[in-house]
């Protein structure tokens, strides 16, 4: 199990490289965040994520993309790697060059906890000299213990770049 993790890993990292080099519409993302663990199974389920997601922007609205995150969860020591699919729609404004978005991770969390990963988010870009963009969101996610049975859910506080 740990070499095929290792191996998707490698796989997601080569093929961001791959695209970044030669499509016009590559578009690459680094979040952080702090998460929140909500409900009596999730109270204890405080989390800290670096995520990094690559895909393509399919038109002015649309992106898809996959990516991976690490979760380090502080009470408990544990670590999570979610691999996921990624969606998310910007939402023009005329004449306004901060644009909300909607995004939505979906997959499979691998690690000391495994399970369902599930994390939509809404929040809004900011352009920015130094890079393409700043990202600032506000999240939900669920995940699904395999081995308990049990959902923990949180509310997700993110910043990122966009590249």
């Amino acid at each position: 199990m740990k070499k095929l993790f290792l191996t998707l890993v490698v796989a997601t990292l080569f093929a961001a490289s791959a695209f970044a080099q030669d499509a016009k519409s590559y578009r690459g993302f680094t979040d952080l965040s702090y998460t929140l663990g909500v409900g009596e199974t999730s109270e204890n389920f405080d989390r800290f994520t670096l995520s990094t997601t690559h895909g393509y922007q399919l038109d002015d609205m649309f992106f898809l993309g996959a990516g991976v995150s690490f979760e380090y969860v502080r009470d408990a020591a544990l670590a999570l790697v979610p691999i996921y699919a990624d969606v998310r729609m910007d939402i023009p404004l005329r004449s306004r060059s901060i644009k909300p978005f909607v995004d939505a991770k979906v997959g499979y969390a691998a690690g000391q906890v495994d399970g369902f990963y599930f994390a939509p988010t809404v929040g809004v870009r900011v352009p920015v000299r130094f890079v393409q963009a700043m990202n600032f969101g506000l999240g939900y996610k669920l995940q699904k213990i395999q081995d308990a049975g049990t959902n923990t859910n949180a509310i997700t506080f993110n910043v990122g770049i966009e590249f």
